[in-house]
């Protein structure tokens, strides 16, 4: 019976990391800027696009996840993960390969498609993996979220390798220099740009379908042995905001839970939201605009693309090991380990034009490894605190800081880079990430669910 649950669960695990790899291609959007930055320049040059517009896509990308989270736990309640994820990656795919046409139409259908297409199918997809393995593995959820997880983080690793290959086989340098930034004009490679979306959307299909069919929940005797041995509980709110519980029986065997109608009046979620929101600015910043930043001291696109490779093995890497810290001490002394690395990470930034090609490695690789952490500790610290039952729900609660940040740096991307430069980026993202360390200073070291 182990044996049957251990290589259940590590099917389960394995087919999350399949689905996550073709998910986690929203962090190649920052390999992929400026191809798609540089056709629509070449395009339609009278209307003059940067990178600070085509931050729209990514943008686009995040508000398609946060919105579609909340919803995406209804759906799976109802249908279970197999069809959840079905749908989510279904518009993902659907979005990618209509690319091919909107990408010779204009920037806006971009955004519609390669941006808030696929973060509706990556909202729709994301926690369901997540919520598995928790399930399989309750008792290390913050390694469990990790492993699942593992797979967004690494999906760059592939996939920035088949962009750059496909598009530019011969490594040639952007020539076009303007506004302090560097664009492809050889038409050899611009001409590839609108068949790349294609072949990626057939690669993402694959590797889905395989993953869809290793997904699946514990059988519910499975679920409720590994529970606390205790009624269900639906925790419910005093005046002042302070959780209190009530028994209750329920259909999901023993369990404490808040459900999502009530998390969000508690101190403790405004506290990971506000901390979410500001770890935000530099996740966005950065996985946007990494590439374009480098290309202004370094001119090898290969190198670059290894770099975004490399990254994303210590973005999967990061998954695991952040989830595994935040297991053995708490959330708080994760995450405030987190803040701290990031936080010198973004102050010390400019060195790495000092210091060329091993520097500028070193801490894009960083950077992904600490960022990274979000994404296992947050998911973890939302089901400790308020319960499995309704955690795709909360989380997706959660994830709306995203939402309101990548929406608010799109907004003001165009006059922050003309008015502050890359130096003020950085330094931007440095006071951020030292918010939300002071923010999780004020969390409660104890959480109320196991």
């Amino acid at each position: 019976m182990a044996n049957w649950i251990g290589w259940a669960a590590s099917s389960v695990v394995f087919g999350g990391v399949l689905i996550q790899l073709t998910l986690g291609t929203l962090y190649s959007f920052g390999n992929m800027d400026p191809y798609i930055t540089s056709y629509l320049l070449e395009k339609f040059p009278d209307r003059n696009i940067r990178y600070s517009d085509t931050a729209w896509v990514f943008s686009a990308a995040t508000i398609g996840i946060g919105s579609m989270v909340v919803l995406a736990g209804a759906i799976y309640d109802r249908f279970g993960p197999r069809i959840t994820v079905f749908l989510g990656c279904l518009i993902l795919c659907g979005g990618t390969t209509i690319t091919y046409i909107t990408v010779q139409r204009s920037l806006p259908f971009v955004v519609l498609t390669y941006g808030l297409m696929f973060g509706l199918g990556v909202g729709i997809s994301y926690a369901v993996p997540m919520s598995c393995a928790m399930k399989w593995i309750p008792d290390r959820k913050g390694l469990a979220c990790g492993l699942s997880v593992a797979g967004f983080g690494g999906g760059a690793f592939i996939f920035d390798y088949v962009q750059t290959w496909y598009i530019n086989p011969q490594n040639e340098p952007p020539p076009y220099f303007i506004h302090g930034q560097y664009y492809f004009t050889q038409r050899a490679i611009l001409s590839k740009v609108p068949l790349v979306f294609i072949v990626l959307g057939g690669c993402y299909f694959g590797l889905q379908a395989l993953g869809i069919l290793l997904l699946r929940d514990p059988p519910k005797n499975r679920v409720v042995d590994v529970q606390e041995d205790v009624d269900e509980e639906e925790t419910s709110l005093t005046s002042e905001g302070e959780l209190t519980s009530n028994t209750s029986h329920g259909h999901d065997g023993h369990e404490q839970y808040v459900s999502w109608k009530h998390s969000w009046r508690t101190k403790d979620f405004w506290l990971l939201w506000f901390t979410l929101l500001f770890n935000t600015v530099g996740l966005v910043f950065f996985s946007t605009f990494w590439k374009a930043y480098g290309q202004t001291f370094i001119h090898d696109d290969h190198f670059l693309a290894v770099v975004g490779s490399f990254a994303s093995i210590f973005n999967a890497g990061g998954r695991i090991w952040w989830g595994y810290f935040g297991d053995k001490l708490s959330f708080k002394i994760a995450m405030m380990s987190l803040c701290a690395v990031f936080t010198v990470l973004m102050a010390t930034y400019k060195l790495t034009e000092l210091a060329g090609k091993p520097l500028f490695f070193i801490y894009v690789c960083l950077t992904f490894g600490t960022f990274s952490g979000n994404f296992s500790l947050f998911p973890s610290v939302t089901v400790q605190t308020f319960g499995q039952r309704y955690f795709i729900q909360n989380y997706g609660l959660l994830f709306t800081s995203q939402v309101a940040m990548s929406l608010i740096i799109a907004v003001i991307a165009p006059y922050m880079q003309d008015f502050i430069a890359w130096y003020g980026l950085f330094l931007l993202a440095t006071g951020c990430s030292f918010t939300s360390f002071l923010l999780t200073l004020a969390l409660k070291q104890q959480r109320p669910f196991n």
